[in-house]
């Protein structure tokens, strides 16, 4: 019930009302591609959940899960490298699904953002059956890494990202700054358009990403 999110933030975890794993990954990837497997986590838990729930989620850049536009899901991806060599040793993905909470089990600021599969379904599904239907889409996505096939993963990912086509904001440091988000590129940074008319690509760990409005509009 300690769940912890992005920059050290706290990730509410009720007891008993979600799903919180963390599974550790040993791909032969280097640091600079962490990025793109947060992305394709996100693809793997995205089937996972439409699969057991019968939803249609989607993906806020650059890794959580939204569902009628609130959190569903949050992914935190860290890793630890070899100091001399540089080598990727291992990767430890902490997944925290959203399942059974009912408005009031969310407080403070969160309560504006986030949601569950029973609040936006009105159906509580089996937590055992979404963690099994979790781990087999983790083991697809490892296959595919294995033998490179990731590219169907990535055309996925671009399908559900809802950030895609709107006006964001990028939070950056103490700054704001209205963009265009045109697309993600191959190693699933976000490609935006600033209000001058330059188009640059930005990566998570710089920025952060808001709707105009909320939290994805």
């Amino acid at each position: 019930t300690s769940g912890r999110g992005r920059r050290g933030r706290s990730f509410q975890s009720a007891a008993g009302k979600g799903v919180y794993l963390s599974i550790l990954l040993r791909p032969k990837l280097a640091p600079s591609q962490l990025m793109p497997l947060t992305g394709l986590i996100a693809v793997a838990m995205s089937r996972a959940v439409d699969r057991v729930a019968g939803t249609h989620s989607q993906i806020k850049w650059t890794n959580d899960l939204i569902l009628n536009g609130r959190k569903l899901c949050g992914i935190l991806t860290e890793l630890s490298v070899e100091g001399e060599t540089g080598e990727l040793q291992y990767v430890v993905a902490g997944i925290g699904f959203n399942v059974s909470q009912r408005e009031e089990d969310f407080v403070g600021e969160v309560s504006k953002i986030a949601t569950s599969i029973l609040r936006e379904t009105g159906r509580l599904i089996s937590r055992a059956e979404l963690s099994a239907a979790m781990i087999e889409e983790l083991d697809a996505l490892y296959t595919a890494l294995r033998s490179g096939e990731t590219s169907g993963y990535l055309d996925e990912y671009r399908r559900r990202c809802v950030t895609i086509g709107r006006e964001v904001q990028l939070l950056w440091q103490d700054t704001k700054e209205k963009v265009t988000a045109l697309d993600v590129d191959e190693e699933f940074g976000l490609i935006v358009r600033r209000e001058n008319g330059t188009v640059e690509t930005v990566r998570t760990g710089e920025v952060s990403v808001r709707g105009l409005y909320g939290y994805v509009e």
